[in-house]
This record gives C-alpha cells, sequence and structure tokens, in this order.
C-alpha cells in the first residue's frame, strides 16, 4: 500500500500488486491456447516432366494469443509462436510402363480402327502415339508400349483415361489400363447394350469419348 495509507489490501492503493504488506507485482501474462490438432497433408506440387520424382506436403497447426489477461506486469504472447508446419517428400512420380485394351470377344471395326489412349491426373496430361493399336482383328486383352506418354504420374492416385479412334466402324471396349510403378489403373465398363454380353463402351471415330476414372 502507499506509504502512510492505512489499508489491508495492495489493489486499494496499488493496482496488479498482492500479497500485502509487501505488495509484490502481480504478474499476469498473456494466453496462449492449446494447440490445434494437425490439418491434413496438402500436396505443394505434382508429378509431370519426366524428371520429376515427387513433391512436397505440407500440414499445419495453430494456436492463439489472448492478451486479455495480461496486465502491466505481464508479458505479451503475440511474439509467441502460433503456427507450425510440417513438410515430408513423396517419392511417387512415376512413368507409365504399358497401356492395355480389352476390346469385346464380339467386336468388329474393320482394318482402319487405329487406336490411342490419353492419361490425365489434373492438368498432367500426355496421348500415346497414333497407332497404339494397329486394327485388333478379334476379342481380347491387348498390350502395348506408350510411345509419346514420357509424362511422370503419381502412382498412389487414380488417372483418367481417354480411347481415341480413327475408324467410322464403332469400336467396342470393356476395360483398358495404364501400368503405373509395376501396378495397373483399370476403369471396367459399367453399363451394357445387351445383357447376355459383358458390358462395354462403344469408341467413336475422332471423338475422346468422355473420360474415365480408374480404380486406385
Amino acid at each position: 500500500c502507499m506509504v502512510g495509507v492505512g489499508c489491508t489490501r495492495c489493489d486499494r492503493r496499488k493496482t496488479d500488486y498482492k500479497n500485502f504488506p509487501t505488495c509484490e507485482p502481480d504478474v499476469k501474462d498473456g494466453t496462449l491456447s492449446a494447440w490445434s490438432s494437425w490439418s491434413s497433408w496438402r500436396d505443394e506440387g505434382t508429378c509431370g516432366p519426366s524428371y520429376k520424382k515427387g513433391y512436397n506436403q505440407k500440414r499445419t497447426r495453430t494456436r492463439s494469443c489472448d492478451d486479455s489477461t495480461k496486465n502491466v506486469h505481464g508479458r505479451s504472447c503475440r511474439g509467441d509462436l502460433l503456427k507450425e508446419e510440417k513438410t515430408r517428400f513423396l517419392e511417387v512420380c512415376k512413368v507409365v510402363e504399358e497401356v492395355y485394351i480389352h476390346v469385346a470377344d464380339y467386336y468388329y471395326a474393320g482394318t482402319t480402327a487405329y487406336l490411342w489412349m490419353g492419361i490425365r491426373q489434373g492438368s498432367n496430361r500426355c496421348k500415346t502415339t497414333i497407332p497404339t493399336w494397329n486394327a485388333p482383328k478379334r476379342g481380347g486383352k491387348y498390350y502395348r508400349k506408350p510411345y509419346g506418354c514420357t509424362n511422370t504420374f503419381d502412382s498412389t492416385k487414380s488417372v483418367d483415361l481417354y480411347l481415341y479412334s480413327d475408324s467410322s466402324d464403332a469400336v467396342y471396349v470393356s476395360q483398358m489400363g495404364a501400368k503405373i510403378n509395376g501396378r495397373y489403373k483399370t476403369w471396367y465398363s459399367s453399363g451394357s447394350y445387351d445383357l447376355t454380353k459383358p458390358s462395354f463402351e462403344k469408341i467413336a471415330m475422332n471423338k475422346n469419348n468422355g473420360r474415365w476414372t480408374t480404380t486406385n
């Protein structure tokens, strides 16, 4: 308390002091909240060029500062760390090793059916050379090297496939896929024009015939 003033509480004469009669500073700092949970990993890049081996991922957690609890003797928490980040490198970018199509057994397209494939993962895309498949004569699976497609793709994610034809005769496929990092990412037809036959999709001339997402 102030000298010469009788009292029994420090705060009546000296705000933010304690322990009468010594009246020491009552230090109250700003208050930091607990850390939040870590966020999900967020991609900081993509695959694409043939030299890309991977990309970084980042996640964060935060806490807040409340200086309303601080008094004249206390310390502000505004200069404390309020955001933490963690980064990791994922070596997941791999080239396409092989592509295939499964032509329906009842397929007939004529000898001019040149077929080629487009592969896409986000904005990352490429096409195989024309023709990748040179007029398949009968039903079955046809495997080819993906010449013309040198991009790398994330082997942990699905890809979108397109199939192109230069023939006016319809081509019917029930499966197609791309082999990336030793594993096939395959699209399976879910529609059918004849319930007595396996399902298939009709590939028209000079069209990309939509986009089909593969299994992961």
